[in-house]
């Protein structure tokens, strides 16, 4: 049986990250995934997602300048373009809360943007509204990953270093011990390490191990709006709202012309990952929400969507993540919680993920991401 340096399990943004930077250290590495690469079941599919510095927790902020550089250089090796820079508008009601945040986070890393009042935001972007005391900030090298190139070209990498993929491949048990030993569906691996990037099907991989960190599967309608009037969203940036009673988001047409993205952030239904598509008790209520959200900011779209697809987030309770060691066994670690704002942070995420495997100083302070950060502490009751 060929023993891996490293098997990391599922092939998401995350673990493709982790393995690709894994085998860039010269790591024999074993990257599985359960499903067909390509795939849908997740959170790492879809051909966008929102990347920027503008955040309202800081340490997020000081890790996306080498986030711009990894994708950067990723976008060289892989003669793939993955980064379309748009600019971000952020915007906040009062006490502007926040926004004053990002800005402060911004100011920490010395990262430019402009401030907006309420009259230079709809007269720059028309097809916006928002009410006279609203403020905002341009963040201009905000932007968009095209996330499914992103995502082929951390593989597409990782196999030119050396790396190897097994799909449709299902984890069934995690063995611990000196030597791991990873049970599939398909037969057995065994690793000096395991690095455990699973989704939304952690809590069903970790609480084996005795481990129970808090963890709320949520599935989200990916909703995509028509536009009113067609070209009025053209020169239109990423957007993020607070302070609105519901947290959502928006990014100007990508995946389908004249379709502007635009999701609800906030809490939804708890689901089974294994049974996304299973009926929903709150779809109606969420669309409303939505709808009460177009009407409000963007009376240049229509208020009923286009196309709504489906993504399924991980949260924590502080919208933080976790990267970490199992507490009893350290060469497993665990990368997983990433609050459906992990994708532009992958590249980080993956860097410091496999510092831990390799037991290098890791590059930033994970004390936050630390799994024993909650009151009641990690560990399952077996």
């Amino acid at each position: 049986m060929v023993e891996w340096d490293c098997v990391v399990v599922g092939a998401g943004i995350e673990g493709s990250s982790t393995a690709y930077q894994l085998a860039l250290k010269g790591c024999k590495t074993l990257l599985i995934e359960q499903f067909p690469l390509g795939h849908s079941r997740g959170s790492s599919h879809g051909h966008s997602r929102i990347t920027r510095y503008a955040y309202v927790q800081k340490h997020f902020s000081e890790m996306m300048p080498e986030c711009f550089r990894i994708w950067a250089q990723l976008e060289r090796d892989s003669n793939t373009k993955l980064y379309r820079r748009e600019g971000l508008l952020v915007i906040d009601e009062p006490p502007y809360s926040n926004l004053n945040k990002v800005k402060g986070a911004l100011d920490s890393i010395n990262h430019k943007y402009t401030a907006l009042t309420s009259s230079e935001i709809c007269r720059k972007y028309p097809g916006v509204s928002v009410a006279p005391d609203t403020k905002g900030i341009i963040e201009h090298d905000g932007g968009i990953l095209l996330a499914d190139s992103c995502l082929r070209a951390m593989q597409t990498q990782f196999l030119k270093h050396g790396g190897t993929i097994r799909d449709s491949e299902k984890v069934l048990q995690v063995i611990p011990g000196d030597i791991v030993t990873i049970v599939t569906n398909k037969g057995r691996h065994q690793a000096k390490n395991v690095v455990l990037t699973p989704g939304p099907w952690a809590s069903k991989l970790l609480r084996p191990l005795g481990l129970d960190p808090p963890l709320k599967v949520w599935r989200l309608d990916v909703c995509y709006w028509q536009e009113k009037i067609p070209g009025q969203f053209d020169n239109f940036p990423v957007f993020i709202a607070y302070g609105t009673g519901n947290h959502c988001y928006a990014l100007p047409s990508e995946e389908y012309p004249g379709l502007v993205k635009v999701c609800d952030h906030t809490e939804h239904e708890l689901i089974d990952p294994d049974a996304r598509d299973a009926p929903s008790s709150d779809h109606q209520l969420r669309e409303a929400l939505i709808k009460k959200f177009i009407q409000k900011f963007f009376p240049g779209l229509h208020d009923t969507p286009a196309i709504v697809e489906r993504c399924i987030y991980s949260f924590t309770p502080d919208e933080s993540f976790y990267l970490d060691t199992h507490p009893n066994y350290p060469n497993i670690v665990i990368g997983c919680g990433f609050s459906g704002h992990g994708f532009k942070l992958s590249p980080v995420v993956g860097k410091v993920l496999s510092e831990l495997v390799t037991g290098t100083k890791p590059s930033y302070d994970l004390s936050m991401f630390r799994l024993s950060r909650f009151p009641n502490g990690p560990l399952a009751k077996l």
